[in-house]
Formats: structure tokens, sequence, C-alpha cells
């Protein structure tokens, strides 16, 4: 670590440079199903979303800075668990991004720390991190941190002109 990194939460100043990382992770993983259809308006959306993860009482945003500026980033907010599983909230992170120039140095995991310790604050018992099916370091690298998957979760675009599945056929009934 650098003697000029420190980790905070992100504010309002720092939202062009939020969109700008969005804008690289979201082109890191312009393969994956879920990230390569973003709308016309995706960067002043996720402008209007950074800024209200800031602003709001139960999220955050941490970033890594160092003399240069953002190195990496990673969104954490409260969320509610189905009501019939424990534990009633968990924290959620997402959009873990540190810049490949920064990589390697243990930045990822001090975000993460942040969070760890951001997530105890609010007396929550579990975090729930994020990542790409398709991306295979972040899976590693989760795992080797201790999450394992508890999920999947599956796409499927539909077309209008696709007749409906036979349950019955697909089901032997």
């Amino acid at each position: 670590m650098n003697a000029f990194d420190k980790i905070r939460h992100a504010t309002a100043e720092d939202l062009d440079q939020l969109v700008a990382m969005w804008a690289q992770y979201m082109r890191a993983h312009a393969l994956n199903p879920a990230y390569r259809q973003l709308r016309h308006d995706a960067l002043p959306t996720r402008r209007r979303v950074f800024h209200s993860l800031i602003e709001e009482a139960t999220s955050t945003v941490f970033v890594i800075e160092s003399g240069g500026g953002l190195d990496g980033m990673i969104s954490c907010f409260l969320e509610e668990n189905d009501p019939y599983f424990d534990p009633p909230r968990y924290v959620r992170i997402q959009t873990p991004f540190v810049r490949p120039d920064a990589r390697r140095q243990g930045n990822l995991r001090r975000l993460l720390q942040a969070a760890f310790e951001w997530a105890r604050e609010w007396e929550i018992e579990e975090v729930r991190l994020y990542t790409g099916a398709d991306n295979m370091m972040a899976n590693a690298v989760s795992e080797e941190l201790g999450f394992e998957a508890i999920e999947i979760v599956r796409r499927r675009p539909l077309d209008r002109t696709e007749p409906d599945i036979n349950w019955e056929d697909v089901l032997g009934e």
C-alpha cells in the first residue's frame, strides 16, 4: 500500500470517476449476457444509482484513493432476505472493481474488509458478493476469500414468435 492510498466512503465529488470505472467494468465484462445490452442512457442512469448509494443511509460505495485518483470501488447496501430464510437482512456487495494497473496490491481485499466492517456496524451476520458467472478470476478469488456460491441466476430472452413450452411433453405427463 502506498502512503497516499486510503479507503473511504465515496462522495458526490467522486461521481465522474465512479461512472468512468463502471464503464471500464462494463467493457471488461461485455461478453456477459447481462451486460452486453446496455441502454443508451446507461451512464447517466448509473450515475444516479451511484449518487443514491452514496446519499442513502443504508448503502455506501467504498473507494480506494491514491495520489492519482480512484483505484477501485465496491458498492454495499442492506437487503432484506426472503421472509422464510435467516438472516433477515444481509449486505449485498456488488460492482467490485480495481483498475488493472492497481491490481495485485491487495486493493480488492482492502475494499472487501471495509465492506465487512460496514456490515458489522449494521449488526449484519452475512454478506453476499455478486460476481458474474463467467468471471472465472473473480469467482476463484471469491472462493479463496471464503465466499460460497449459493445460487446461479440464469437469463433467457423470450422470442414472441416462439410457441409456448408444452410442459406435459417436457415432464412426460
